[in-house]
């Protein structure tokens, strides 16, 4: 064991908490919750957490999970991504201060109480280490992944588990005071422990993404279905409109015989109404060129926010003239951005009087344009809107357009352009 001085051990302690927020904080950044109240919170969190460090070291980082979790989303359904947040936090800490001490204790062998200079240079050393891995977390998109699995506890389950073994296994070794003889093991086991994890973390992100690839199929043989039941319904009214196109159009001769130019009039202006109805249905007019979308996972996108759209009483174009099908990047990352940016066209156009959205794909020198414009009645800032936890929606993670740019740091060859006037919102994907 190394024994510090008591004032400056306490300083150790306040930098590591310190250090435990600021990792927190690189991976944990919702704008809708981060303010006055939750950073004032947090401050007085960390010096509890740091008071209760001191006098029982047991439980100090379960008060910080669970006065994280108090202060920024206390509502009865868990929020995976918070609690993986602090718990990937606490966990680094640990395996920090781990390989600090196996550094420190590699140059000092003198049983004597340490003092300030040895407070220094160690949290020198835990700093180094920790932005380390935070670059490291950023560099390979830590938050992306941690997104990805959100919707299953098995991450949160697994990084409890760590958690929690950790931690008891580190308080065996304070309490037998073995901590020198046993740095190595501890070491050993830390790696095996994180070895195990990535492999289980691995599997289950190539389970989701199954997950995901079956409920897109089932999703599109749904929206394929009702596409052709649409088709079936719109066929049998223009049936029944033929049937009765001879019989309109003798009762329009009889009236002109007549030499009526009134009841002229009025038959005509009662044939024409009669006529768009049947010219105006739903596959005619909202899904006319969805013939030329090819890939079917793009066409089942479509045709299911078309119909989304249609349902909501949103008044929209869409328009694709020319034939897609080949796609240069992933078919499901493609799906999934089209996905988000369309249901945010539509919530932000739902509640507006006369909200319009327009739709497009053009297909120009091996170049495909997704374009998605929606009106607007107070434009937003793009920059805001591409924030993690930006939102614009009640009680929503706000995690939509910051996806959109998660997603577009995989290729190289998509471009994302945000635009806005005074009455529209423009967003283009654009694949080179």
């Amino acid at each position: 064991m190394i024994y510090v001085e008591t004032r400056a051990y306490l300083l150790g302690i306040l930098l590591s908490w310190i250090m435990v927020f600021v990792i927190f904080f690189s991976l944990y950044h919702d704008q809708k919750k981060i303010n006055v109240k939750t950073i004032t919170a947090s401050v007085v969190l960390l010096f509890i957490c740091a008071i209760v460090d001191g006098l029982a070291d047991d439980w100090s980082f379960l008060l910080l999970i669970v006065g994280i979790y108090l202060i920024f989303d206390h509502h009865f359904k868990l929020n995976y991504f918070l609690l993986d947040a602090v718990l990937i936090s606490s966990i680094t800490i640990y395996i920090v201060d781990i390989v600090m001490s196996a550094i420190v204790m590699m140059f000092v062998h003198t049983q004597n109480t340490q003092g300030w200079g040895f407070t220094l240079i160690s949290s020198a050393i835990e700093w180094t280490l920790a932005i380390i891995v935070i670059f490291l977390y950023q560099k390979f998109d830590l938050v992306g992944f941690i997104n990805k699995t959100i919707k299953s506890p098995v991450m949160t389950l697994l990084l409890t588990y760590f958690f929690f073994v950790l931690s008891f296994f580190m308080t065996c070794i304070d309490h037998l005071q073995a901590y020198r003889k046993l740095i190595i093991g501890i070491l050993l086991f830390v790696v095996i422990q994180i070895i195990v994890l990535l492999l289980i973390f691995l599997i289950e992100a190539k389970r989701q993404k199954s997950l995901y690839q079956q409920q897109l199929s089932e999703e599109q043989f749904k929206n394929l279905k009702m596409y052709t039941d649409q088709l079936e319904r719109d066929q049998l009214s223009l049936r029944k409109f033929k049937h009765d196109y001879g019989n309109l159009l003798l009762s329009l001769r009889t009236v002109a015989d007549s030499d009526s130019d009134n009841a002229l009039i009025d038959s005509l202006n009662k044939f024409e109404s009669y006529s768009n109805d049947y010219f105006s249905n739903v596959s005619m007019k909202l899904y006319k060129d969805i013939n030329n979308v090819k890939n079917p996972y793009l066409k089942s996108l479509f045709i299911s926010k078309l119909n989304q759209i249609n349902n909501a009483k949103i008044d929209c174009k869409f328009e694709c003239r020319d034939t897609v099908d080949d796609i240069s990047i992933n078919v499901f990352d493609l799906v999934r951005l089209l996905g988000i940016a369309i249901d945010n066209a539509i919530e932000a156009t739902k509640k507006q009087e006369h909200g319009k959205i327009q739709l497009a794909i053009i297909t120009e020198n091996n170049q495909i344009t997704f374009i998605i414009d929606n009106t607007v009645i107070t434009p937003e800032k793009v920059s805001s809107l591409s924030q993690t936890g930006y939102s614009t929606k009640k009680n929503h993670s706000g995690l939509g357009l910051s996806n959109v740019q998660d997603i577009k740091k995989k290729y190289p060859n998509l471009l994302v352009q945000y635009s806005e006037d005074s009455d529209w919102f423009h967003l283009q994907l654009v694949l080179i």
